[in-house]
């Protein structure tokens, strides 16, 4: 294990990386929820900004309750796959919180890791967090982000508040290489 060179506690410096690595991706994915939302809802950015802070699960509830709305437009979008982003998004959301909110152990192989205890009645009561998994989450995360965004740049023509399309940033890197 490579100790990082500014701490004391023991951590492998790949782990470690993995880690914020799928800490950033979920952020990302969380983000371009949030626009999904503030498309169909103007001002839900403003407000998930600079108003009471929010937790993954407040988002979801928020994309939830937009979806119920009777006055949302479904025109570019349909409700059935923002429902089905909706579905996933809380999926991830547990599994995310499961990597935040471990705690470090020793692995089966000496090694540092992260795992995660909660009550028996939650979604994902126990879980570890060796290498391959924090890559597999990873993995989902940045799936997820690229689905999601695909449904964001459905509403790409006209809509001011929108960064860059996630499609388009996909498709210029596979073009570049």
């Amino acid at each position: 294990m490579t100790l990082h060179s500014s701490t004391r506690v023991p951590v492998d410096d790949s782990y470690a990386a993995l880690v914020g690595k799928a800490v950033y991706v979920f952020a990302y994915y969380e983000w371009t929820i949030v626009y999904i939302i503030d498309y169909l809802r103007s001002g839900f950015v403003s407000g998930y900004s600079r108003g009471n802070p929010m937790t993954s699960g407040a988002v979801r509830q928020a994309l939830q309750d937009t979806i119920n709305n009777p006055q949302v437009s479904f025109a570019k979008v349909s409700r059935l796959e923002l429902q089905a982003c909706c579905d996933v998004f809380e999926k991830l959301s547990v599994k995310r919180n499961a990597l935040i909110h471990a705690h470090p152990v020793i692995d089966s192989d000496g090694s540092q890791i992260l795992a995660y205890q909660t009550k028996p009645s939650k979604p994902l009561p126990d879980m570890t967090w060796p290498k391959p998994e924090v890559e597999s989450a990873i993995r989902e995360f940045d799936a997820e982000a690229c689905n999601a965004g695909v449904l964001l740049d459905g509403y790409a023509d006209g809509y001011p508040g929108m960064p860059t399309p996630v499609a388009t940033l996909m498709s210029t890197e596979a073009a570049d290489a």
